[in-house]
């Protein structure tokens, strides 16, 4: 299901309550729209996927979490609002070869499709070790949440957890704005590609039900209590 731009342009900026309302009832940013879905697609095999958030007011630093700022202490970030550069596309570049998961051609592709004008608010996190930029993250940003859009990180950085490491700085950006909810994107039953989403806490990660949509706990399910629960399983 797809909420087009030509509608959202008519209430652009797509930011505040408006992103938040509609990322509670499931939907999400892709390129200049907004949608949901139930099942993705990998390899010719469907795959039940379900919404998840994290409560950033529950969150507990755990020894994972904790390790990963040590290792990462000597590098540098910056939040600032996205502007798309050739540093970053020559980072993605890297990052889209490197990755088994199919990507977008570019960050502008991802991001903006055939659009030129970004209707939703939108920041990027960039870490550097020294001047050389290793990983960015893309968020939308709302009233009371915001919404992981496209994360990107050097592979010879591999062993630093970059991907987590971003996580952790988009909780601490969530914390110092007071923003309750961390929207991460969907988990898949059958793969494990997206199960970093759950961290850093699993006991703060919500999941979006479908009938009717509910938000709920994910400890007290897991992924195994969901392996039921999709659209998928009851075709």
């Amino acid at each position: 299901m797809y909420i087009n731009e030509a509608d959202l342009v008519l209430i652009a900026p797509v930011s505040g309550s408006i992103l938040d309302n509609y990322l509670a009832k499931g939907f999400y940013r892709y390129r200049q729209v907004l949608f949901t879905t139930f099942y993705i697609e990998y390899l010719g095999t469907l795959y039940d996927v379900f919404w998840l958030r994290t409560d950033v007011t529950s969150v507990k630093a755990g020894s994972a979490f904790n390790k990963i700022l040590r290792q990462n202490k000597s590098f540098t970030y910056t939040i600032t609002r996205l502007q798309i550069t050739p540093e970053m596309e020559n980072l993605f570049a890297l990052y889209r070869e490197y990755v088994p998961f199919e990507h977008a051609q570019s960050i502008h592709d991802n991001l903006y499709g055939d659009s030129t004008n970004n209707i939703f608010e939108s920041y990027v996190i960039k870490v550097f070790d020294g001047n050389m930029l290793i990983a960015f993250g893309c968020f939308d940003k709302g009233e009371k949440s915001i919404a992981g859009i496209l994360n990107a990180y050097h592979p010879n950085y591999k062993k630093y957890s970059l991907g987590k490491y971003l996580i952790l700085l988009k909780l601490k950006y969530c914390i110092q704005n007071k923003i309750t909810y961390y929207y991460t994107g969907y988990i898949g039953i059958g793969l494990n590609y997206f199960d970093y989403k759950v961290f850093p806490d699993e006991n703060a990660i919500q999941v979006l039900l479908h009938e009717p949509p509910t938000w709920v706990p994910y400890n007290k399910l897991g992924k195994s209590g969901l392996e039921g629960l999709g659209l998928l399983a009851h075709i």
